[in-house]
């Protein structure tokens, strides 16, 4: 969470919104690959409503969700917004 300064990333790369996060999001749910529970890499740090968000976008196209995910993080990492 202090990584990205308590914000929301979905909700600032997806929406243009700054919101709190208040829980982290794991990518890979631990379900598919309990390996990327801890990695940073796979977590990222959401509001409630973002979270929901997310979940629904996975029964729909989970795969899809997925790399935009990890391109948020990807970028982060990068330096980028």
């Amino acid at each position: 969470m202090s990584r990205y300064d308590g914000i929301d990333q979905w909700a600032l790369r997806h929406h243009g919104r700054i919101e709190y996060a208040e829980t982290v999001h794991h990518i890979i749910p631990t379900v598919d690959d309990e390996t990327m529970f801890f990695r940073e890499s796979n977590l990222i740090p959401v509001s409630r409503a973002s979270h929901d968000e997310i979940h629904a976008l996975y029964k729909t196209d989970k795969v899809a969700t997925q790399e935009e995910l990890k391109q948020i993080i990807t970028q982060k990492e990068a330096g980028g917004i």
